[in-house]
């Protein structure tokens, strides 16, 4: 990449590092600007699935549905980055990563949306990979070969991390969506990569059949560069349902503890708070899904957030009374699916628009409205 741009971006993340807001988490929950916080927002989650950063693919457009949710009432996003690789980030014939695109637009681009983001008064998501859906095979190979991850981290994630470290908008960093879907369901030793629990609820839809260790090891190697290059930086992980985020009940299994990653990918590969997922199975929710139970049930000892949720698959209850229930129930936040309203599980853009409003003024379980910057 351009080495002036790089050095400029990171001067910028210094600078605001030491004197904005950042989102925190702070007694078992989420503070902004010294006050504890809502996350009120959606997904985006994206434009063009996988091309909405580099290689000239931005075009600005995301960066009006992020005025669109700020004027709705939301104050978060959720926006997803690389997803499968096929555009982001630059692989050479062998594999290996060289940089996070082939324009150097890349850079410019996060830090754009980010600029926006902060005009709207809305944190950020950044979602980096989708384990949802795994179609690529150099990004199946990157997870499953040490050097070709190493090559990524050390030529992409660590110039994305200085490019926008410290930026106000910046809410938390989210190494891959759903890695469930992609997961091997299979024994082992360690409880940690033993998934024949999750298995037993629907993991492993994809049939990739990427061992549990190997998406551990990816979640906390790129953490530690994240925590490197962005010091104040959260890190999340979200799940496709609470099976694999909490150990309170006979179907679940947290795979994402301190011990499991930072056993995986050493040191400093934790966690700062859960994400989960929650849509209803034939029209009604799972044991023991989010929408029924409080979010101290799952005796996690971290926030919750609801990353990803619609109306339109919410066991017969609308949207808005499903932002209400999580902001009421002990959650740290609640993110509609999604703002490209495509696909099942989607509520239109007018209801969600609406939905958001439901929470407008309320701060008794954390602010809502907040100023970014």
């Amino acid at each position: 990449m351009n080495h002036h741009l790089l050095e400029a971006v990171f001067f910028f993340g210094l600078f605001t590092s030491s004197f904005a807001a950042r989102l925190s988490v702070s007694g078992g929950g989420l503070s902004y600007g010294g006050q504890k916080a809502y996350l009120n927002g959606a997904n985006i989650a994206w434009n063009s699935y996988g091309y909405d950063f580099g290689n000239g693919n931005y075009d600005g457009s995301i960066e009006s549905w992020m005025s669109d949710i700020g004027s709705a009432g939301g104050n978060a996003a959720r926006q997803w980055v690389h997803v499968e690789g096929k555009s982001t980030p630059q692989y050479d014939g062998s594999g290996m990563v060289t940089s996070c695109d082939s324009s150097g637009a890349f850079l410019r681009d996060v830090v754009s949306f980010l600029d926006s983001a902060q005009q709207s008064d809305v944190l950020v998501i950044f979602t980096i990979w989708n384990g949802a859906v795994m179609s690529n095979q150099q990004y199946v190979d990157m997870i499953m070969d040490d050097n070709k991850l190493q090559s990524y981290l050390d030529n992409c994630l660590t110039d994305f991390a200085r490019a926008v470290s410290g930026h106000p908008a910046l809410g938390a960093w989210e190494a891959i969506n759903e890695p469930e879907g992609s997961v091997q369901v299979s024994t082992a030793a360690n409880a940690c990569y033993d998934t024949t629990v999750i298995g037993q609820s629907g993991a492993g839809w994809t049939g990739t059949n990427i061992p549990m260790e190997r998406f551990l090891n990816l979640i906390g190697k790129m953490n530690q560069v994240i925590r490197s290059n962005d010091s104040g930086g959260l890190c999340t992980l979200g799940s496709w349902a609470q099976f694999s985020q909490t150990d309170a009940f006979s179907n679940t299994k947290n795979h994402y503890t301190n011990q499991c990653l930072n056993g995986a990918g050493g040191s400093g590969s934790q966690l700062d708070f859960y994400q989960m997922h929650s849509y209803d199975w034939s029209g009604s929710w799972s044991p023991n899904a989010p929408f029924t139970v409080q979010a101290s049930d799952y005796n996690d000892n971290k926030p919750i957030l609801l990353g990803e949720y619609a109306g339109s698959c919410g066991a017969g209850t609308a949207l808005a009374d499903l932002h209400e229930y999580a902001y009421e129930n002990g959650y740290v936040g609640g993110l509609s699916w999604h703002w490209a309203a495509t696909g099942d599980c989607s509520d239109s853009r007018a209801v969600q628009r609406s939905a958001l409003g439901r929470l407008a003024g309320r701060t008794d379980n954390g602010v809502v409205d907040i100023n970014v910057g």
